[in-house]
């Protein structure tokens, strides 16, 4: 990648393999001149390359031949990519959540043909609530420990809206662990409304929050599930898309495809659900 300022020379953006291999080994020794991979240092091979790293790890190459004066920005940071998208600002939701009304906890449970202490106690442990004026659900999105990630909000009457507010660079999962994790099976599912469903049934669960799964989610479910069956359950429309998922990231885990007639969280009979997942 490479950035120009007004009135300035270019400025290569380089990622650390991409550096040349004379140049990384004068980096690894702590070396602060070398020679320059643009020049080679001219006829005398002059080393005018200059290394200056900072704490934060990153790397300034500057070449002072005046012929030259290459200038580069590199990372130590052998995780570290480059992100040559425009980043989005956070969606943080900042307004007050209240807890969830009698005649809303009823409603959520109506929805997900739960028993009725059982969904209310998840919910609230998890931190659900209403918004002030009692017509939205909100639904914090939580890591694997319990780490806030974000919000996403759902109104309890039709026409439903769905919003989603992402404010954290984490894998975008709502996870729903029991206890230590100990739970035999796991199932991944597209809304947290399911995740809910599922975790009162004794399963560990994780929301996608939609029907695609990204490289660091994959990594983020293996390394809390991955010694568990893992079963991917997305709605029936989905069920393609589910395959081609499981195949797509079966270098990192491993994911049984289940095809839904029915959304999980709309299932009415506890052992319809259990069925499903019976052989993991």
């Amino acid at each position: 990648m490479r950035t120009r300022t007004k009135g300035a020379a270019v400025t290569d953006v380089l990622l650390y393999d991409a550096l040349p291999d004379t140049l990384r080994t004068a980096i690894d020794h702590a070396y602060d001149r070398t020679l320059c991979p643009k020049c080679d240092g001219g006829r005398s091979r002059e080393r005018s390359l200059s290394i200056r790293q900072a704490e934060d790890g990153v790397l300034k190459l500057k070449c002072f031949r005046a012929s030259c004066g290459w200038f580069a920005l590199s990372m130590t940071d052998p995780d570290a990519r480059l992100q040559t998208k425009r980043l989005k600002p956070p969606s943080v939701y900042r307004e007050d959540i209240l807890p969830l009304q009698n005649r809303r906890n009823a409603t959520l449970s109506n929805t997900l043909v739960l028993d009725y202490k059982c969904s209310v106690l998840l919910a609230n442990d998890h931190g659900w609530g209403q918004n002030e004026r009692g017509d939205t659900l909100i639904m914090p999105v939580r890591g694997p420990y319990g780490d806030l990630r974000g919000h996403v909000t759902r109104t309890f009457d039709t026409p439903k809206r769905c919003y989603t507010y992402k404010a954290t660079a984490q894998p975008w999962l709502d996870h729903w662990t029991m206890g230590d994790m100990r739970s035999e099976t796991t199932v991944i599912v597209e809304d947290c409304i399911s995740a809910l469903r599922l975790s009162g049934l004794g399963y560990n669960a994780a929301a996608l929050l939609g029907t695609s799964i990204t490289t660091e989610q994959a990594k983020e479910i293996q390394a809390c599930y991955g010694q568990r069956p893992i079963y991917l359950a997305l709605d029936r429309d989905a069920f393609e898309k589910a395959l081609h998922l499981t195949r797509k990231h079966s270098h990192i885990l491993t994911m049984k495809p289940v095809c839904l007639d029915e959304d999980i969280k709309n299932m009415e009979h506890d052992n319809d659900i259990h069925k499903l997942f019976a052989h993991g």
